[in-house]
This record gives structure tokens, sequence and C-alpha cells, in this order.
């Protein structure tokens, strides 16, 4: 149970403040879900807290100044910095770090996925990230976060997911994996990834670790290491395969679809 540190005449003014600004917020706002903030453990100062960041939020929602956009490097104050191809890699790492300080001082944030060079990200920030639109006036209290993979869809996260996503689905003969149809049309060794696959009754105890590739062209090939126990018959013993797996892959219509897949065991 969480501990209320607060003399009981004071937590009182509190809890009478925060059903006050409860009713405030559905008469100006219509904020119906207020009513749902958790109030069983919850301190009233926390929920003073929430309560009236809630209210500076809908505020500034209303205000003109929210619409007004400018380019993160204005809005960082143009800081200044080398092209990538100025940098050694010691630099690189440096200037990165510079660089992301200097905007989360500055309430931005942005996340990488993708398992990527500081190059590559210290190119994204200065090339991309630099030129996407945030507020010209922020939300009081919320730092703008942006998502590398969002803002460069073609990427090495995403890629990866699709091949991780691939062997679960062939290895459990579900190819609507976690509701998301593999099209086996687009795969061009099908026949051979389905001689492969009922050669044996089942699959167990598979591991894969997708190697990291740099995936910067609508077409790549990502490779993993693989092992897996496959049964041609229950009561059998299983046959162990183990190596590398190879992905050819292609960007289509907005996702990454694997064409052709070998996997340790199958005939080249």
């Amino acid at each position: 149970m969480t501990q209320n540190l607060l003399p009981e005449d004071e937590e009182e003014s509190l809890r009478f403040e925060n059903e006050f600004l409860k009713l405030k917020l559905k008469a100006e706002f219509g904020a119906i879900s207020i009513g749902n903030f958790p109030k069983q453990d919850v301190p009233p100062e926390v929920e003073n807290e929430f309560l009236k960041t809630f209210e500076k939020v809908e505020l500034f929602l209303r205000s003109a100044e929210s619409h007004e956009e400018v380019s993160v490097y204005e809005f960082a104050g143009r800081p200044v910095y080398l092209s990538e191809k100025d940098l050694n890699d010691e630099q690189i790492s440096t200037e990165l770090n510079r660089l992301s300080e200097l905007l989360i001082e500055k309430k931005i944030a942005f996340t990488v996925l993708s398992k990527i060079s500081d190059r590559l990200i210290y190119k994204f920030v200065t090339e991309d990230l630099f030129k996407a639109p945030t507020l010209k006036t922020p939300i009081p209290g919320m730092t703008t976060h942006f998502i590398y993979e969002e803002l460069q869809p073609i990427n090495e996260y995403d890629s990866r997911m699709a091949c991780e996503n691939f062997m679960e689905a062939f290895f459990k003969n579900d190819f609507e994996f976690r509701g998301r149809f593999i099209p086996l049309k687009l795969i061009r060794n099908l026949a051979d990834i389905n001689n492969f696959f009922h050669s044996f009754e089942n699959f167990r105890n598979l591991k894969y670790d997708v190697l990291d590739a740099e995936v910067t062209s609508t077409e790549c090939v990502r490779t993993a290491m693989v092992s897996f126990d496959a049964f041609i018959s229950s009561g059998t013993k299983p046959i162990h395969f183990s190596g590398e797996a190879t992905f050819q892959m292609e960007y289509v219509d907005e996702n990454w679809v694997v064409i052709s897949a070998m996997f340790p065991g199958m005939e080249e």
C-alpha cells in the first residue's frame, strides 16, 4: 500500500481540490474519462499533479499556437554540426552523444530499434530528424519522441522482424502468424520449402539469431544462425539441424517480405 506523508489537513485540502478539478475538467473539456483515474492507493498529491497536467495539455491543444510547426533543427536552435562524411568513427560517436544531449535538453528524444552503427544514426539525426516537423511551442511538461523506423521505412529492424516471423510461421506451420498473413505466392522456392517441411512430422527446439546487417534499399539478404530438431514420426529420434539460414527479401507494399528462404538441411 502506498504511504501518504502529507498532514491530514493538507491531504484533505488536496482531495477537495482534486474533486473540484475533476468537475472543472468535465465542464470545460468534456473530460468524462477523467473520472476513471485510479482512486485506490493513489496519493492525493499524485492525482493532483496528474489533473493539473491534464488541464495544461487541454488548454494548450485548444490554443492557436499549438498548431504552429518548425523543423526539429530550428527548434533545437540550429546547432552546428559536420557531415558524417567529414568525421571518423570516434568523432561520430562523440558528436552523436553531443547532439543527443542537446536534443534532450530541448525535450526532443528519438529511439532506434534497428541494430545499426553510430554513423548511420548520426546520418539519420542530421539528415532526417533535423528536417522533421515539431511543434513550435511544445506541450507543457511533455517530450516530443521520434522513432527512427517511422521516419526510415527501409530499416534493419523491420526486415529482421519479418525474418523472425517467417521462421516462427514456418516451424509452426502457421502462415497467418500473429494475425499477419505471410504472402506465400511471392516465395520463389516455395516448392523446396514445402518439400522440406513435409519430410518431417514436426519440429521442436527452434533457436535462432538474425545476424546484423545494414539495410538501405528495397532489396536485401538477411542471414540467421538457426538450430532445430526435426522428427520424421512420433517415437523416433530427432534429427538435429544447425547452421546458417538465408533469406532474400523485398520491400513490397510498405512491408518486408521473404521471397526466398534456405534452412539448414535443405539442398541448395
